[in-house]
């Protein structure tokens, strides 16, 4: 008996199902794009219990005849391609006809769907993959699906599903990716009984980001239209004051599908470079444009990476056109202004031909090595305000992504900073003198007070400042807490280090760990119940909807940090009151960071929410690079210090303190 056997139809479609379907959102993702291609104008997304149990998606697109609709549920059945040739200019979001017959093998599914020219629709009912019923039934015209229990009949891959809420979450971020490539389309999404997404598809990005993230996010986003080289860039970009702490704001639409593509991701970090604090991340919606026969979107099952014949023109055409929105801002582009920047983009010259003869050529190099670390030299970690991942590797052609900025590029950047200071964010400023010298500008110095001045960001009460005017600069006396360590204060490295000694032993401090370290403690010990200041006038904050769901979820987890909320609006929230040692003005900037740490960490306890809001706040209001101290300044620091329980350590986890013995010293001088 043979040990080989060709499997049934049922089981080829569960394992294929494998590939397309996910999660909840990834059904989503393959019907409304199905939508899209069928020219809808409107599509609504309902679901219930995270999609698990119930998903409808429902449109008002060209609809299908009874001939079309029998054939839409089987596999590799599709109007979009006739053969392999056609992969090379596809111009549609679905081709494969996998996606239906891939969900209605693991689910009980049912479509309605009626064209134009027909008085009757269709109604097909399939349950695990099995035709029950098609007849004829009365519809509008469109196409409307309905999904029930998602995975009933496969257990092991519902065991693996997330949460109710985060797989809603999933679903509205998925949706709003799509709004966004797709703004001519109104979007409606309904979650359990209550509209969370509803945009004008109006076909004005602005527009689109108001009804996703909130009027006043979308008042501080500047337009993008560039052309270079056939590729067209088009979209919007944030001020660096619009952060969240992940790419979740970042929509990349690439020949209008929504992908994920490192080199695009890298070229964003590095032409915001020198304005943006490490783990921040601005708004970004970029729709590029490239002629089909360049790019390669069959490289995954789920279509939600591409593959280009040559990423440097387009990784310098995303580059240049952020760096010359953020030069040239213009604040609240009209709908006619979109118009003119739409119509800049010849979308029948781009997708007119195919592409012959492309030999894919990409030599794995990494993007701007430290010079350090090329001449191989071990090197501490970067402060806290340093690019992040700034010198990961990136599989790049070597030749686009420069190993140095160029003159011309420093220029550009000393220009934003000068010409715009309100541009840059305020607990970014320091960070200007930090850069200075590499950027030729070394009048950019900061000599205000320290944790205690308005512009470090302190968000709650900096009781534990280090006055820069307090103190003789050649005062060497040193503390007794500090002296007990056996260390000696030297002086200060780049207005962000401070040089010790222990007889022989160099130490290093960062100054801005250290300090968090300090504020650190300080909160946790006057912060144990964290109690609540009740406010006699609300403060009003314009959030998203996947906050506004938050907010009402973890309701007693807001009023355990001292924070007590409720809805104010449709997209906005009521604060009634906050933790007393905040300070007012900065309770939406850390509330927002709560939200963006619960998003990124499901169902966190109590004790992981206090210490993430109490380290940021301390990150907040630390002292940061470009502070000048003297060493009386540094003794207070360094007493605080260790007078904390994890002297050696910041809240975050990295270093305070780092130590060169003679022997390590000398192998960095390359001594025998």
């Amino acid at each position: 008996m043979p040990t080989i056997h060709v499997l049934d139809e049922t089981t080829i479609n569960q394992i294929a199902a494998g590939e397309v379907v996910e999660r909840p959102a990834s059904v989503i993702k393959e019907l409304v794009e199905n939508a899209i291609d069928a020219g809808a104008t409107s599509i609504e997304v309902e679901i219930a219990e995270g999609g698990i149990e119930y998903m409808r998606i429902t449109d008002n697109g060209c609809g299908m005849s009874e001939v079309d609709a029998r054939l839409a549920v089987l596999r590799h059945a599709t109007s979009k391609i006739r053969s392999a040739d056609d992969l090379y200019d596809i111009a549609s979001l679905g081709f494969r006809g996998e996606a239906i017959a891939s969900i209605a093998s693991v689910s009980k599914f049912t479509l309605w769907t009626r064209q134009e020219t027909d008085t009757m629709g269709t109604r097909i009912y399939i349950e695990g993959g099995h035709m029950v019923d098609c007849d004829p039934c009365g519809t509008s015209v469109g196409t409307s699906i309905e999904v029930k229990d998602l995975f009933y009949n496969t257990p092991a891959r519902r065991k693996f599903l997330k949460s109710t809420r985060t797989e809603a979450n999933k679903i509205q971020d998925m949706i709003g990716k799509l709004s966004l490539s797709h703004n001519h389309i109104a979007f409606k999404c309904i979650v359990d009984n209550r509209v969370t997404i509803m945009t004008p598809g109006n076909g004005n990005m602005v527009d689109t980001i108001a009804a996703l993230y909130g009027f006043k996010v979308s008042e501080d986003v500047f337009p993008i239209a560039y052309e270079a080289e056939g590729i067209y860039v088009e979209g919007v970009v944030s001020k660096p004051t619009v952060l969240k702490s992940s790419r979740q704001w970042q929509t990349i639409i690439v020949n209008q599908r929504v992908i994920s593509d490192k080199a695009i991701y890298k070229a964003i970090d590095t032409a915001y470079h020198a304005l943006l604090p490490k783990g921040g991340y601005p708004l970004v919606v970029l729709q590029i444009v490239v002629p089909p026969g360049t790019v390669d979107i069959n490289v995954h099952p789920r279509k939600s990476e591409v593959k280009f014949s040559d990423d440097k023109p387009v990784f310098k055409a995303v580059y240049n056109s952020i760096l010359q929105a953020l030069e040239h801002p213009t604040h609240h582009t009209t709908s006619q202004q979109e118009e003119t920047i739409a119509t800049a983009i010849d979308y029948d010259k781009v997708f007119t031909g195919r592409s012959q003869g492309f030999t894919v050529m990409r030599e794995k190099t990494e993007a701007l090595v430290d010079t350090i670390r090329q001449k191989g030299y071990t090197v501490p970690q970067r402060t806290v305000y340093e690019q992040s991942n700034f010198n990961e590797s990136l599989d790049v052609n070597e030749n686009f992504v420069p190993k140095s900025y160029t003159q011309e590029d420093k220029d550009r950047f000393r220009a934003i900073r000068e010409s715009r200071p309100n541009l840059v964010p305020s607990s970014v400023d320091p960070y200007i003198n930090h850069i200075g010298k590499e950027f030729g500008a070394e009048g950019l110095t900061t000599s205000q007070g320290l944790a205690g001045d308005s512009h470090t960001g302190a968000a709650i009460g900096a009781d534990d400042s280090y006055d820069t005017h307090h103190g003789d600069s050649n005062n060497t006396n040193i503390s007794k807490t500090v002296a007990n360590q056996g260390l000696l204060p030297m002086g200060q490295v780049a207005s962000c280090y401070i040089l010790a000694k222990k007889g022989d032993d160099l130490y290093i401090i960062d100054q801005h760990a250290a300090h968090e370290r300090v504020r650190y403690d300080k909160l946790c010990k006057s912060s144990e119940s964290i109690p609540m200041q009740e406010l006699l006038m609300p403060i009003h904050m314009d959030v998203s909807e996947e906050e506004l769901t938050l907010a009402e979820e973890q309701r007693d987890a807001l009023l355990d940090l001292g924070f007590q909320v409720d809805q104010g609006g449709p997209t906005s929230l009521r604060i009634d009151g906050h933790p007393v040692d905040i300070i007012e003005s900065k309770v939406p900037e850390i509330l927002q960071y709560v939200f963006s740490y619960m998003h990124d960490h499901q169902s966190p306890s109590a004790a992981q929410l206090r210490h993430e809001m109490l380290a940021y706040a301390s990150c907040r209001g630390a002292i940061k690079a470009g502070h000048n101290l003297n060493l009386v300044q540094i003794d207070a620091l360094l007493q605080d210090l260790f007078s904390t329980e994890k002297p050696y350590v910041c809240p975050h986890g990295r270093p305070t303190i780092i130590k060169f013995t003679p022997d390590e010293l000398g192998k960095l001088f390359l001594r025998s």
